[in-house]
């Protein structure tokens, strides 16, 4: 924010905790729109924009892993981050306000929000396993999807590896990866709902929802 100002600040700090981690980034920015209602807009976009770099960070982890799967997933997996971008540099341009500065007597991170954040993780490695137990791999995709909610890469590694080893197809392996990333959307709209106002669900939504539209139709309809 020091460096650069507000408007550029929410983008560069939505794509940071794209990179890191956009559940944790979500669950953050929600709680700070809470507490500043003007800022809604903002954390919003910077919501959008740590969820787009999502596909940018899954994309470069298939290319380390197994390149090979990489010419099969990076159409679906741009055309989903293009969808995003598209819609948040849409946002961005009806910006009216750009977000403040944190206060420099304020924590970078609260208690709480770690503990919230920390619970509903646990919940969700704990349906991971009793998924994998019961379904096996005639339910990768369940697995997927609840693998996804909250940690993509996790997925996106163990799917890679199983088609370097041809135990899966490049396109179902690519399908897998994009349904665990659309899962983590819905999961981030669950904490967003849980977390922050209201109006800051509406504006996600209206984010999200594009993406999952296009996602869905690569999964079923794409060759």
């Amino acid at each position: 924010y020091k460096l650069v100002g507000g408007r550029r600040g929410a983008l560069i700090a939505g794509a940071l905790g794209g990179l890191i981690s956009s559940t944790a980034a979500t669950i953050g920015f929600s709680r700070r729109a809470g507490d500043r209602p003007g800022e809604i807009a903002a954390a919003a976009l910077m919501i959008q924009v740590a969820s787009a770099v999502v596909f940018v960070r899954v994309t470069l982890e298939v290319a380390v892993v197994e390149p090979a799967l990489l010419r099969a997933a990076a159409a679906p997996l741009a055309i989903v981050m293009g969808v995003m971008a598209a819609t948040a540099a849409l946002g961005l341009r009806r910006l009216d306000s750009a977000p403040r500065a944190p206060d420099q007597d304020q924590p970078p991170s609260d208690l709480k929000g770690a503990l919230v954040f920390g619970g509903l993780y646990a919940a969700v490695l704990v349906a991971v396993a009793a998924a994998r137990e019961q379904l096996g791999t005639a339910g990768l995709y369940a697995v997927a999807a609840v693998s996804g909610l909250t940690d993509v890469d996790a997925i996106t590694l163990s799917t890679a590896q199983l088609v370097g080893a041809g135990e899966l197809e490049a396109g179902q392996g690519w399908r897998l990866m994009l349904v665990g990333a659309l899962s983590n959307l819905v999961f981030k709209a669950g904490a967003v709902a849980l977390l922050g106002p209201r109006a800051l669900l509406g504006r996600v939504a209206l984010y999200f929802l594009p993406a999952l539209v296009a996602g869905l139709g690569l999964v079923v309809l794409w060759p």
